[in-house]
């Protein structure tokens, strides 16, 4: 059973990671129903459990009210155990999320978390209201039944406690902290796709329970007619050299520095294009910038929207280089898709340049309007420099195979049913002896923080 609160028609790296696992499982013999909110739009699947979903207004993502209706979730539950489920995996920590938990617990059944989303980074990005976000917790912990976790900012330096004055961002840290306690404590296991997650926050749960897993991706096929219906359908001339961004136009994509930076990088390379493929969200912000940096510059800025994935293979067919100014991502599945076919990449974040999938195949800019400018440009001038970059991103990306994915969970799967017997034995043990019970689960190990082993 794997549970999202992001399905399609939106299109983003949690669907796809979800999207290939379910085909790669069934492919071995491991059928799954995936559990979504209800979009209108949605084309009819099979295996896949739908539940009435209202609009958020973020990013067109859909919430499930069972949330605020808590009796809603016991017809869902019968439903789901009537397929007679072996595993839940949660895969992201909104209302359907949390369904997921709710069911693996009253279904007794091993519970996997996959960890896709910096949470930390996008509420401080859309200043999300520390307010909503305890309320969020308080309404988590009364639908699972459980204590609520405090929720207090860490220590000021030296130790003093935080004072009222304490930036927001440290309340809706320590918010997001508490939310994952309540949804990760008791995973049997949680999947990580880099170490870019571990190097940002702390996952309340020990080392053996943290597996290091990156989504496997198929590379996306096209051909020279696609390409250049791509390049003809979109106003790119044949000398135009094309800058790539695969991804939500917003702004916690960098997108701002990426455009800034294109601005600069002009100046050295006249016949460059820039072409942003991805959903935008938020018009007014993105027509500012283009204002900002004026007409001219403009001009040479093709914004294409949302595309289903031809297009988009055409777009990696047509383009010199990759930009990826995001500093919020924990894997990136573009850059994969770019190597694969066979497009360099430049990035802005350290962390995924040297953890990431590509372990170190791209070129790595300073965050500012000038490095990446100077950067995106080295490429674009120096073909075979880029060829060569491409090549090496290739043969990385090559070895993260949507087989290997699906064998790696499967590996993951089968820790967390072992972990799972375990705790329930012990817990018959326990419930058998004279005295209190002995603490699993969460709120036994508040003080356990672990890293990944492998």
């Amino acid at each position: 059973m794997h549970f999202t609160d992001t399905y399609l028609p939106r299109r983003d790296g949690v669907v796809s990671s979800i999207r290939t696992l379910v085909r790669a499982l069934a492919d071995r013999g491991h059928p799954g129903l995936t559990v979504v909110p209800r979009h209108p739009g949605q084309t009819g699947e099979p295996d896949l459990m739908r539940l009435r979903a209202l609009p958020c207004g973020v990013a067109d993502l859909r919430l499930s009210p069972w949330l605020l209706h808590g009796g809603a979730a016991a017809g869902t539950i019968a439903e789901i155990a009537a397929s007679a489920p072996e595993v839940v995996h949660v895969h992201t920590p909104g209302p359907v999320g949390l369904l997921g938990v709710l069911t693996a617990r009253r279904l007794g059944l091993p519970l996997v978390q996959t960890y896709h989303t910096d949470l930390h980074a996008y509420v401080d990005a859309y200043k999300v209201p520390t307010r909503a976000l305890r309320g969020a917790v308080r309404l988590y912990a009364h639908r699972l039944g459980v204590p609520r976790p405090p929720v207090r900012p860490e220590p000021a330096p030296g130790g003093a406690a935080p004072s009222r004055q304490a930036p927001a961002a440290s309340h809706r840290r320590a918010a997001l902290d508490a939310t994952n306690l309540l949804l990760l404590g008791d995973a049997d296991a949680v999947v990580v796709p880099t170490r870019a997650v571990l190097d940002r926050i702390s996952l309340p749960v020990p080392d053996d329970r943290v597996f290091l897993v990156p989504t496997g991706v198929a590379p996306c096929r096209t051909s020279p007619t696609e390409v250049a219906a791509f390049r003809a359908g979109n106003g790119i001339a044949p000398t135009d050299k094309v800058i790539l961004f695969v991804g939500r136009v917003n702004r916690e994509k960098g997108v701002d520095l990426l455009i800034n930076s294109f601005a600069e990088l002009l100046a050295g390379c006249p016949r460059a294009r820039l072409v942003l493929v991805g959903a935008i969200y938020e018009p007014r912000w993105l027509a500012e910038l283009l204002r900002l940096v004026g007409p001219a510059v403009a001009d040479r800025i093709t914004v294409i929207g949302q595309q289903p994935p031809p297009v988009v293979a055409a777009a990696y067919g047509a383009a010199e280089v990759l930009a990826f100014p995001s500093g919020t991502d924990t894997q990136a599945l573009v850059l994969q898709e770019a190597a694969l076919a066979g497009v360099p990449a430049v990035l802005v974040d350290p962390v995924l340049h040297r953890h990431g999938p590509l372990a170190g195949a791209a070129d790595c800019a300073a965050p500012t309007t000038t490095g990446f400018a100077a950067a995106l440009l080295r490429l674009l001038t120096d073909p075979a420099a880029a060829r060569r970059l491409g090549q090496l991103a290739a043969d990385r990306a090559a070895g993260h195979t949507p087989e290997r994915y699906a064998d790696a969970i499967c590996d993951v799967y089968a820790h967390a049913a072992r972990r799972h017997a375990q705790v329930a034995r012990r817990q018959a043990e326990w419930a058998g002896r004279p005295g209190p019970a002995q603490p699993v689960g969460a709120f036994g190990r508040l003080s356990d923080r672990g890293r990944t082993r492998r």
